[in-house]
């Protein structure tokens, strides 16, 4: 007695190009403008299109009264092509690199949390159902009053040193398991937009564009040409089963070939600085190195998060630009995070150094008493007298 298995949908990318590939010419064209962040155009499909366009001279309204050169069109529809692939190629960056910073962010706060760990159970002997305690009530509780409170009474002398350290090194604890379980969220988030942006074909509106073509002779090429994939992609796959001896499974084969493709890795864009987020690109790159290592208040990065990964889509920069700002420095933070990679030791060191009680000694720097007033130049003297204007003899007599 023979069974049957039940098997998932074996498409590959390879299949689907080449199922693709077999297809009329300009089903096969509208396939790949539908699939455009995966599948390019060739030139042959380029030329095709801009032999199909129709005369401008004999349509409605406002149009010019000589028709475009034959190089002309090509290089007019090779530009649409590839301003849509690059937008449609950074919306998929843009979460990508979100959720490649978000990991290795991860894995140092992981590594953060242990040190913490490792130092209060250690150094300043707190058992572990206090450590347990202090983990589920760390995203109610309040950091800000806790540490005022703290250097109060260390000011006034109620409190040792060391139970000050133990205690600031519990609240940093607590932090760094906020700021871990917001980074869950966020990657949570990020895979999802990922997932979504790798599903989505290129619209209507946007293919009449490439093509030049009306929406509505546009809508009847589309049907004819998903009938004339899906059909052939059914029968290829059938063929297949058939050869192997298996059941092939009912699935949404338009939905799998995006699933399919969205498995090929993203390509990465050259972008340049675009103001925004900071006036200069050295600005921003010391925020996002105090947001790599941790060092930034907890209060800001939430907010300097949402800064980099925003979608910018305004007046100034343009519907084009919407991703480049946040993708630059997306990948600046990437950049950084592969540069530091901190031992546990170092981490612990630094923890140690952030909750040390401060001696009163470097409150506040000594003044200096020999200290001159600097001298103003010549050029600054008369820069002076310039902005004060010449006395008025009157008034001094």
């Amino acid at each position: 007695m023979t069974t049957t298995t039940l098997t998932h949908s074996p498409l590959t990318s390879e299949l689907i190009e080449s199922v693709i590939e077999t297809l009329p010419v300009q089903s096969r064209i509208m396939i790949r403008l539908l699939l455009l962040q995966y599948l390019e155009p060739s030139e042959d499909d380029v030329q095709f299109i801009v032999e199909d366009q129709p005369d401008s001279r004999f349509m409605a309204g406002d149009q010019p009264q000589e028709k475009k050169s034959l190089v002309a069109a090509t290089h007019e529809v090779t530009e649409r092509i590839n301003q849509y692939n690059g937008f449609l190629r950074q919306k998929r960056e843009r979460p990508w690199l979100q959720v490649e910073c978000l990991k290795k962010q991860m894995t140092l706060t992981d590594l953060t949390i242990r040190a913490a760990e490792g130092l209060l159970t250690s150094k300043f002997h707190v058992d572990r159902a206090e450590l347990k305690d202090r983990k589920q009530s760390a995203v109610s509780a309040l950091p800000r009053p806790e540490i005022r409170r703290l250097e109060r009474a260390l000011e006034q002398e109620e409190i040792a040193e060391d139970d000050y350290h133990r205690d600031r090194m519990l609240i940093e604890y607590q932090t760094l398991v906020r700021r871990r379980e917001r980074q869950r969220r966020r990657l949570k988030n990020a895979e999802q937009e990922y997932e979504l942006s790798g599903l989505a074909p290129l619209q209507d509106h946007e293919v009449a564009h490439i093509w030049g073509i009306p929406l509505g002779s546009l809508s009847a090429r589309k049907v004819k040409a998903l009938t004339h994939y899906l059909s052939a992609l059914q029968a290829r796959l059938e063929q297949e089963a058939e050869t192997s001896g298996t059941e092939q499974a009912q699935s949404d084969l338009w939905r799998e070939t995006f699933r399919v493709l969205s498995r090929k890795p993203s390509q990465r864009s050259i972008v340049t600085f675009i103001p925004g987020i900071e006036r200069t690109e050295e600005a921003l790159i010391e925020k996002l190195k105090t947001f790599a290592d941790g060092t930034m208040p907890e209060a800001a990065e939430s907010g300097f998060w949402q800064l980099i990964t925003r979608v910018h889509d305004s007046e100034h920069s343009g519907p084009w630009h919407s991703h480049a700002r946040a993708i630059f420095a997306l990948q600046r933070l990437f950049a950084i995070q592969a540069d530091s990679e901190p031992t546990l030791d170092e981490l612990e060191e630094d923890l140690l150094k952030a909750t040390r009680p401060k001696s009163k000694d470097d409150a506040l720097p000594a003044q200096q008493a020999d200290e001159q007033p600097a001298e103003l130049s010549e050029q600054a003297l008369g820069v002076l007298n310039a902005l004060a204007g010449e006395i008025d003899d009157k008034r001094t007599t």
